[in-house]
Order: C-alpha cells, then sequence, then structure tokens
C-alpha cells in the first residue's frame, strides 16, 4: 500500500463503485416509488368504483366481475354487505404469510396491499398485490451480480496490470537513481520510454546520468591531464635537487634541501597514483590478466609485511583457508593487499592486524579508530581523508587504489566495523 499507483487504483475503484451504487440506489428508490404509487392507485381506484354503486345488488355484481376478471396474485377482495359475504382470499397461493394487520380470517401475503372501506353498509377489503416490486428487487439484485460486480472485477484486473507496470516502472527509476547514487555513473533506466510522464522521467534520469558520466569522465581526464603534465617537470626539479644534494651546502641549505627532497618525491608518489587509478579506471590493465593463486599471494603479502607490523608495535597474524585461483594482475593485486596493510599500520599502530582469506573473501582488519559509517563511501573517493586539517602525512589515495584495482578486477569492496576498528572486505568473483 505505500504504492501510490496502487492508492490510486484503490481509489478509483472505491468511488467508481459508490457512484455506480449510488446510481443503481437512486433508481431503485425512484421506480420503487412509482411501483408503490400504481399499487395505492389501483386499489383506491377499486374503492372508489365499489362506492360509486348505490344499489348492494349492484355492488355485489360489481365486485364478482373484478374478482372473476383479476389474477388472484394481482387482486383479492373482502365484501361483506347485507349479511351476505364475498371474498376471493381462498385463492390466494400456497407459501403466504400471515399477516394479522389484514382483517381477514384468512391469511394475506407479505406482499399485498391491504386497505379497508367502509361502504355504509358493509365493509369492503382489497389486497393489492405487489409482486411487480418484488421482481424490481430481483432485478436490481441481478443487476448487481451479472453487472457491477463482473464490472468491478474487470476494472480491478485491469488496474493491477496497471499498477504492475507503472510499479516496475517507478521501481526501474528508483533503482536507477540509487545506482547512480552509489556511484555507478554507467546506470540507466534504459528503453523504450513510454509517451507518459514516467516516459519523460525516465527519458530525463537516463539524460542526466550520460551527462553526469560525461562531466565525471572530463574531470577525470582533466586530473589525469595534469597529473601527466606537472610529471615531467617535477621529475626534472627531483633530478635538479639530487644534483644539488652532491654540492657542498650549509647545514641549514641541507636541511632544508632535504626537506624539499622529500615534498618532491611525495608529490611524484601522489601523481604517479594519480595516472595509475586513472589508467585503472579506464580499463587499462587487463590485458595483463593471468591465473593468480590469492591464497599464495597474501601468505607472501604477510611475511613481507610482519617486520614492519613489528616496527609498528602491531602484531600481523594471517589466515588463509587454502589456495584461491583467480583471474587478475598479479602486480596490481599485491598493490592492493600492501596498501590495505600500510592503511591498517598508519591509523591503527600498536594493534592487531588480521589479515585473511576465506573462500573468495579477502579481510584485514584492526583495532584501531576505525571508519564512521556516514564517510566510507567518502573515503574511497581520490583525495579524500577524514582529517580537515590533512596535517598528517598521506595523499588519500590509498583506498581509492584499492577500489579501482578491485573494481578492475570485478571484486565487491566494503568498508565495516570490526568493533573496533576498521574490516575492508574484497570478495572476488567466482
Amino acid at each position: 500500500m505505500r504504492s501510490t499507483p496502487l492508492k490510486l487504483s484503490v481509489i478509483l475503484i472505491a468511488v467508481f463503485t459508490l457512484f455506480i451504487s449510488a446510481g443503481l440506489a437512486v433508481a431503485y428508490g425512484l421506480m420503487h416509488g412509482a411501483l408503490k404509487s400504481d399499487i395505492d392507485l389501483r386499489a383506491d381506484q377499486v374503492i372508489e368504483d365499489l362506492r360509486a354503486i348505490p344499489e348492494p345488488v349492484e355492488r355485489i355484481e360489481r365486485a364478482r366481475e373484478i374478482v372473476s376478471a383479476s389474477d388472484p396474485r394481482a387482486l383479492l377482495l373482502r365484501l361483506e354487505l347485507g349479511g351476505e359475504t364475498l371474498a376471493s382470499v381462498g385463492a390466494l397461493p400456497d407459501g403466504v404469510i400471515d399477516s394479522e394487520a389484514t382483517g381477514l380470517p384468512e391469511p394475506v401475503a407479505d406482499s399485498y396491499l391491504v386497505r379497508h372501506a367502509d361502504l355504509a353498509p358493509g365493509a369492503l377489503t382489497v389486497a393489492v398485490g405487489r409482486d411487480s416490486m418484488a421482481e424490481l428487487h430481483e432485478t436490481f439484485i441481478a443487476i448487481l451480480g451479472f453487472a457491477l460486480l463482473p464490472a468491478l472485477m474487470l476494472t480491478s484486473a485491469i488496474g493491477i496490470v496497471v499498477v504492475r507496470r507503472t510499479a516496475a516502472r517507478v521501481e526501474a527509476i528508483r533503482s536507477t537513481l540509487h545506482r547512480l547514487s552509489q556511484g555507478s555513473l554507467d546506470a540507466r533506466v534504459g528503453s523504450p520510454h513510454p509517451d507518459t510522464d514516467l516516459g519523460d522521467i525516465s527519458r530525463d534520469v537516463d539524460r542526466m546520468a550520460e551527462a553526469q558520466e560525461a562531466a565525471t569522465g572530463a574531470l577525470r581526464q582533466i586530473g589525469a591531464d595534469i597529473a601527466h603534465d606537472l610529471k615531467t617537470p617535477i621529475q626534472r626539479v627531483a633530478v635538479r635537487l639530487e644534483r644539488l644534494a652532491d654540492t657542498e651546502l650549509p647545514d641549514a641549505a641541507r636541511a632544508l634541501l632535504d626537506q624539499a627532497q622529500e615534498e618532491t618525491e611525495q608529490i611524484i608518489a601522489t601523481f604517479q597514483s594519480l595516472l595509475q587509478i586513472a589508467q585503472l579506471e579506464g580499463g587499462q590493465g587487463r590485458d595483463g590478466f593471468a591465473p593468480v593463486d590469492i591464497g599464495a599471494l597474501v601468505a607472501d603479502m604477510a611475511e613481507i609485511y610482519e617486520t614492519s607490523a613489528e616496527d609498528a608495535g602491531a602484531r600481523l597474524t594471517c589466515m588463509v583457508a587454502g589456495p584461491l585461483p583467480v583471474v587478475g594482475d598479479r602486480n596490481l593485486l599485491s598493490r592492493l593487499i600492501a596498501n590495505l596493510l600500510e592503511n591498517a599500520l598508519r591509523h591503527a599502530p600498536g594493534t592487531d592486524i588480521r589479515l585473511s582469506l576465506t573462500g573468495r573473501v579477502l579481510t584485514v582488519s584492526d583495532g584501531g579508530p576505525g571508519i564512521p559509517e556516514g564517510q566510507r563511501e567518502v573515503v574511497l573517493r581520490r583525495l579524500a581523508r577524514l582529517e580537515a586539517s590533512r596535517s598528517t602525512p598521506g595523499s588519500g589515495l590509498g583506498l581509492a587504489m584499492v577500489k579501482a584495482i578491485a573494481d578492475l578486477h570485478g571484486a565487491r569492496l566494503t568498508l565495516g566495523d570490526a568493533a573496533p576498528g576498521l574490516m575492508v572486505t574484497v570478495d572476488f568473483p567466482a
């Protein structure tokens, strides 16, 4: 019932039902009133007809004519005049219901309108059949059963079909917007776009997604171009700083030179990472894919970083359930594991760092401060850092590089809570 099309369909069907029911009720009331007036008029006409005859003998003769010419289901008479009684009550059909209000000695059906009249001398009782009203009731019941209910069923079925189609289009739009918000810029609602308001919206969403993808691609290309264009002159600066380091310099100048060389190396590393991320996001690197045993690679990386973990006061544990053959680039996968371990050593020194491979899931967790849930998607972007002042070492490209490598290999990267600390899982495809 959260579906707007479903709510609208229910409201429309309810309005249709109410409108038709009200129309039938008004029609039934008008026809019922007209039939009742006709029955009343016939009873009054019989009474006035007999009352207009002054002679008792003629009155009884006229009553006999009326009784003989009338269907017992349509008209019954009881005339008491001068000690003589004329009655057609005995001709009532079987199955009638007793009615004490008639004043007749015989049972009278509830479907009769009974009128009493004093005819001085004498008394007259007229019972006019109301079968037409019963037939009217049955007719409207038939209308409800054979017209209104099938119409409601048909409109409900059509409404269900329309609601399902509309819900499918709404779900496609919602899913596309969700994927776009998660960073999947290739998400599209897809054709066909019907000539409706939802079709216009889905078409606009696809246009927006195309524009966003083009703009993002242009920004990535601009970043790659800037990094490429600046890489060569900065490398030249690094070379000249190295040459300057070979000369005789005062201690103060030597200290400044060392700092400049460190900053230059950091700038070069940042540019190289930006270029490599751009290349990975562009799909470069798949040509070098080959079978790789991730299990053996994880064990090798744990052995390499064991000493670094000890130097940082941390304890690195490794658990590999068995070999895991995947198709990928060994160097890039080594870079992925190395970045995750270095990130843990940098942000969670002195804690237990756990590296494991279970099934097709690679996990690296630590006991550090972790990353707030609302910031976990942010840190996967290039140059993104949680520290607003950006005073600590690092470029904010480590996890962005991990995501780029994981995406290139079709793996799903997830940041979670190690309670305490950060847990990074990489789920490789089957």
